[in-house]
């Protein structure tokens, strides 16, 4: 795995190093260009979704389609060692539109609309479920299968989970472009690699489309490779993808960095910005626990997102609006 690792490392320094010079996109764009309440609100909420989608999956809870979301839709106790997410601080609400995505091979997808205030659906969000280590002597199988997604996804691989992301991506697509919504694509470590790949697909596979379609991603896996082999750039994906300074696995000075996207880190007093911190892989290999989807509970990515777009001088030349 090393060896295999250390050639597909290699692999894209060469590919990098001879590819003609040419001028690098606004990676901004995409942020520049959602709803204002995206941007102030719902970028701090879907952190929180995401552990919920988790714990239903978790619990396997039964979810129906109409059944609203909010910060009292918690659950009280999940299985596993992880603890069940606190959804006291969010604040929108969110309405279920299909039965949760799964075709039993190991993806699992649950399809949301964000609410406005007077109950319309204003976007639409896809939560994929988080890597299942807390639920390792629950799902041993599971968690298996999640080991193996995230080679193919680094690798370029291809998996029967892997096409259900895509086939759920499809559905999602259709869905938002039938209500006329943007549609985020979401997801923390490998399921952030996940949700980038979604992005990806879609930009494949609908390049005339009407509709926003980006992703919003924490410490995603890198999953360059994959979206090499769809036949685009990793740079022509639109999306944010907050990124700890100190993630020893995917943040800028990990492993495995993530490069697709806006890249917003955040540092460890909390701030956010476009260049990453001064420190090194040694000490991020010293800060594991940054990994984690709960080390942003108490960050303000709405502000981190702000400063970093008031701090880039945009270059867009024509900022799409939603439909």
């Amino acid at each position: 795995m090393i060896i295999r690792l250390s050639l597909a490392l290699l692999g894209l320094t060469a590919a990098f190093a001879c590819a003609p010079a040419r001028a690098e996109p606004d990676r901004s764009c995409f942020a520049r260009s959602l709803p204002a309440e995206v941007r102030d609100s719902r970028v701090d909420d879907v952190k929180f979704l995401l552990g919920w989608a988790f714990d239903v999956a978790a619990a396997h809870k039964p979810l129906a389609a109409g059944e609203e979301i909010d910060k009292a839709s918690g659950l009280s106790d999940v299985p596993g060692f992880g603890g069940a997410t606190d959804l006291s601080a969010l604040r929108g609400r969110y309405r279920v539109i299909r039965a949760p995505l799964s075709a039993g091979t190991g993806y699992y997808g649950i399809e949301l609309a964000a609410l406005d205030e007077n109950g319309d659906a204003e976007g639409l969000y896809l939560l994929n479920r988080l890597f299942r280590m807390p639920v390792l002597l629950q799902e041993p199988i599971g968690f298996a299968t999640d080991i193996v997604t995230n080679g193919a996804m680094l690798f370029g691989g291809g998996t029967d989970a892997i096409e259900d992301l895509k086939r759920a991506a499809d559905t999602a697509f259709v869905d938002a472009a039938a209500m006329r919504l943007p549609l985020l694509t979401v997801g923390q470590s490998q399921a952030g690699g996940e949700a980038q790949l979604q992005a990806a697909y879609l930009a494949a596979t609908h390049p005339g489309r009407d509709s926003r379609v980006g992703f919003v991603t924490f410490n995603a896996a890198r999953v360059n490779l994959s979206v090499r082999h769809l036949g685009l750039a990793p740079d022509a994906v639109e999306g944010i993808n907050f990124v700890k300074d100190l993630d020893p696995g995917f943040g800028p000075h990990g492993i495995l960095p993530n490069e697709i996207g806006l890249q917003v880190y955040i540092h460890p007093d909390g701030t956010g910005g476009v260049s990453a911190g001064d420190q090194s892989f040694f000490a991020a290999a010293a800060h594991p626990g940054e990994h984690l989807l709960n080390r942003f509970d108490h960050v303000s990515l709405a502000a981190a997102l702000r400063d970093s777009l008031a701090s880039l001088p945009s270059r867009c030349d024509r900022l799409a609006s939603s439909p």
